[in-house]
């Protein structure tokens, strides 16, 4: 019983994850972090009108969304206007983050059901979201459809840089449909909770498909995390470390 219900608390979405969120009075060692990511990420996409970055994971419970949230801060506050899209359709929490209304999302766009992208800002300057909607039937199918292509021809006019938080793609195929798209994948690992074997086949399996492995981020790194810093060294992948008011507006989609 006691199992279960701890099943239950760490699959879903903790209020205490809103506190993870990058701010002014995070401390020195998250924000310096944060910024040596970026400062990575940057050198990734030189030339890029608006570069597109994919954050999964292997498995779930690996810290993807925060991820996903802080980078986009990150970018953010550096004055470039970004966006955030929750495409964990079968999952989501970005907009219990910010506290945005889940509807006329990312699914309700893609499954036809309105011609306007609605996105709302937050209030962090230069930070936008487009939550991911009411939850669908066919996740993968609308992320494969041609309107996810309109959609991301669209963004890519409208702002600097796009981050997508994406399920983790051991578990479903919705990740990997972005791989010919978007300027590259993002992995989230956490350090002695995500099998090593977990993280090959999922590289295995983004490789397998042509997609551009940016680079992993460990999570709850510490002294006994060697065994992921081998693994990556033998792979050749960069990694990194780490340690709402809003209104909304409409474009026209057709």
């Amino acid at each position: 019983m006691n199992k279960n219900k701890r099943k239950k608390k760490i699959s879903g979405f903790s209020r205490n994850d809103s506190q993870k969120i990058l701010a002014t009075d995070s401390s020195f060692v998250v924000k310096e972090a944060y910024n040596s990511i970026r400062t990575n990420l940057l050198f990734t996409h030189q030339g890029e009108k608006c570069p597109v970055f994919i954050v999964t994971s292997p498995t779930a419970n690996n810290g993807k969304t925060i991820n996903s949230v802080n980078l986009a801060i990150s970018y953010a506050q550096m004055g470039k206007r970004t966006l955030l899209i929750d495409a964990d359709m079968r999952n989501p929490t970005i907009h219990r983050l910010f506290s945005i209304p889940v509807k006329n999302g990312l699914s309700e766009i893609l499954a036809g059901l309105t011609d306007n992208i609605s996105v709302s800002k937050t209030d962090i300057e230069n930070l936008s979201v487009l939550t991911a909607g009411k939850i669908p039937p066919n996740p993968a199918e609308l992320l494969a459809s041609p309107r996810m292509d309109k959609l991301l021809e669209f963004v890519r006019e409208h702002y600097d840089c796009v981050f997508i938080d994406t399920p983790p793609v051991n578990l479903v195929t919705d990740a990997t449909v972005f791989a010919p798209r978007v300027t590259g994948y993002i992995i989230i690992v956490r350090a002695d909770a995500t099998d090593i074997s977990d993280v090959k086949y999922a590289t295995d399996s983004l490789k397998a498909i042509d997609a551009n492995i940016i680079g992993f981020i460990l999570n709850d790194a510490n002294t006994s995390s060697h065994r992921y810093y081998s693994y990556y060294k033998r792979y050749g992948y960069k990694y990194k470390y780490k340690y709402n008011y809003n209104y909304n507006y409409n474009y026209d989609y057709r």
